[in-house]
């Protein structure tokens, strides 16, 4: 979709990526590096990374892999583009395994926040396979 004066619409991972450059290169990431501390950088860092893998979930990048029943939900208190990071409890479920406790940070939907007994879908991140990405409330 064009804009105004022939600027284009950018997707959420676009968007993310171009927060990432501006956050880790030139002049910005420079004053980061200075200010901020390795430590917090990373921790940002791994948020982005984060909000890149839920936004390719949205687009429908990862197939489902498994489901699970969220059992608990704690707030983190961050927030990537008003959307909220959450720490979820879950009781996995995936094909030749018996069912299982699961914990993950992850961000969500400010629209569709899973409450304790949702049902949710899980794709494998391709970064770490053992590890899940949120794909949303199961339909």
């Amino acid at each position: 979709m064009m804009k105004l004066f022939g600027k284009k619409e950018q997707s959420k991972t676009e968007k993310i990526d171009e927060a990432s450059k501006s956050l880790n290169k030139g002049l910005s990431g420079l004053m980061m590096k200075a200010f901020v501390g390795k430590d917090d950088l990373d921790k940002i860092n791994n948020s982005i990374e984060g909000a890149k893998m839920a936004a390719l979930a949205e687009e429908g990048a990862f197939g489902e892999v498994a489901y699970a029943t969220v059992t608990a939900l704690q707030d983190t208190g961050k927030l990537v583009n008003f959307d909220p990071i959450v720490i979820l409890q879950l009781n996995v479920i995936q094909a030749g395994r018996e069912p299982y406790a699961h914990q993950m940070e992850t961000l969500v939907s400010k629209l569709q926040i899973p409450r304790v007994g949702d049902v949710i879908s899980l794709g494998s991140n391709p970064a770490d396979p053992t590890q899940f990405i949120y794909l949303g409330l199961k339909q």
